[in-house]
């Protein structure tokens, strides 16, 4: 009978009391308690634990340190962090480390406490990942976020679920096309407020005027063109969610009123005298460095903390190769009809795609697969169908030939370009290795085409199929076995 070994690492003695009563008393589970880093790390060279509930301040040590000390020493222990609300940055930041949740004190009621520390030992026990579950890969699904098994996403996606029922600000950073609005209408749905509205506001194509009225309203006759009273995000939002994407281009002005709303929930309407309460959740995004801009004096600081509280980096698509492949099925499913006949990627051309480094990411990716689908008359999309820049080869002729059809030097000059910029990052290149691969590479293909001229067409003789092949029954036998 599986009984979990589990070790509670809190310098209160009645937080240690408490989970030996809960977990040993009540479950017959075996519970160890360190009121000290030091005791901890003892224990943990002594026994192997199931899980371990971790107070993030010790006296002589912190919790993320202790994290990756358990992550490194018992890499199948899971971990729950055990914070109060001015930690849960660091909270957040641990879960990104490895470990499985965190506790806010005051612990939750009873039920949801005992659900937490249940879900991690059948986590343990099942080896999976933190997070993996088939119900958040659903949940995910339904807003377009798609990911594999060993996509970096899953972690992002566990600390949504998370914090969605918090209401604390959140910066969400990542380049161009990587997800953002995706993953803060995620957030949205984890919430409270899931059933109320939900806005988005570009900050750097509006103006700053326009962007003024369009957060806080204005009065009739507040600038020329305000012929009635306009009610802003601000107002409308109330009870819900507010999505600032680029928020690093708002201006200075603009800053200033964020600030006032951020840390009050007032504002005014452009020409207006009244004060206006707003109960919105604010989650802002940007592809800036905002603590460079911070520096430059381009962002206010106090501004940056206040929106700061948790911050989600996305990673773009270059560093999710193995996300590449459902990707694809997910956007070809989207551009083609239930009734239509299925389509799929070539081999190379799906490893071309994995190979590319997509600078407009899961955005560029989406309209290549539209294109590609869209020109593609059969249930096979070729490298002919793919732009140049991820195959390389020239547009004039993937319109015109598939590189099958293609002149022999044609085809083998484009071929020996695709080469170079996919070996070209690779650390610790040995150009006698590559060139020793290259060689068996050239066996290898020579083999297979002599393979397939021989079981295509039959030929009853050696001398025949070397005479068709265009070389001496020596070579023949030479490239087929080697002597």
């Amino acid at each position: 009978m599986f009984k979990p070994e589990i070790l509670v690492i809190d310098d209160e003695q009645e937080v240690c009391n408490f989970f030996r009563y809960l977990l040993e008393g009540e479950k017959g589970y075996a519970v160890t308690a360190a009121v000290t880093g030091k005791e901890a790390q003892k224990w943990l060279g002594q026994k192997k634990f199931h899980l371990a509930l971790v107070d993030l301040k010790l006296p002589d040590a912190d919790g993320i340190t202790l994290l990756k000390e358990i992550k490194k020493e018992q890499p199948d222990c899971q971990v729950i962090i055990i914070t109060g609300y001015s930690t849960l940055k660091s909270a957040v930041e641990a879960i990104r480390l490895g470990a499985f949740d965190y506790l806010e004190k005051p612990f939750p009621v009873l039920e949801e406490l005992e659900q937490v520390i249940a879900q991690a030992l059948a986590c343990h026990k099942a080896e999976l990942p933190p997070g993996r579950d088939a119900e958040l890969e659903q949940l995910a699904r339904q807003f377009g976020i798609i990911l594999s098994s060993a996509s970096p996403l899953w972690h992002i996606l566990a600390i949504c679920r998370k914090i969605g029922p918090k209401h604390i600000n959140v910066l969400i950073q990542g380049e161009t096309g990587t997800g953002k609005e995706l993953l803060a209408r995620f957030l949205h749905f984890c919430s409270a407020r899931e059933e109320k509205p939900f806005f988005t506001v570009n900050c750097g194509t509006l103006t700053e005027t326009l962007l003024e009225s369009e957060l806080f309203g204005h009065e009739k006759g507040a600038f020329t063109g305000a012929a009635g009273l306009r009610r802003g995000i601000f107002e409308l939002a109330d009870g819900g969610t507010l999505f600032l994407d680029e928020i690093g281009e708002a201006s200075p002005a603009i800053q200033v009123k964020l600030l006032r709303i951020l840390e009050t929930g007032e504002f005014m309407r452009v020409g207006g005298e009244n004060i206006h309460k707003t109960n919105t959740r604010i989650l802002a995004a940007t592809n800036k460095d905002l603590s460079r801009a911070v520096q430059e004096g381009s962002f206010r600081e106090d501004l940056f903390y206040r929106l700061d509280v948790v911050t989600l980096r996305l990673p773009p698509l270059r560093e999710r190769p193995a996300d590449i492949p459902l990707l694809l099925d997910h956007f070809v499913a989207r551009n083609r009809g239930e009734k239509e006949p299925k389509v799929s990627f070539s081999p190379l051309a799906l490893e071309l795609l994995k190979a590319y480094h997509w600078p407009g990411n899961v955005r560029e990716l989406a309209n290549v697969v539209t294109r590609a689908v869209a020109l593609c008359s059969g249930d096979l999309i070729g490298v002919e169908l793919l732009p140049e820049r991820i195959t390389g080869l020239p547009a004039h002729l993937a319109e015109s030939k598939p590189p099958e059809k293609l002149e022999l030097p044609t085809l083998l000059r484009w071929w020996g370009d695709l080469l170079p910029p996919l070996l070209q990052d690779r650390p610790g290149l040995n150009l006698a290795e590559l060139q020793q691969a290259l060689r068996e590479t050239e066996i290898r293909i020579l083999r297979r085409l002599i393979k397939t001229a021989r079981g295509k067409n039959g030929f009853s003789t050696e001398k025949d199929l070397a005479a068709a092949l265009g070389v001496s029954v020596r070579t023949l036998r030479y490239l087929e076995h080697g002597k």
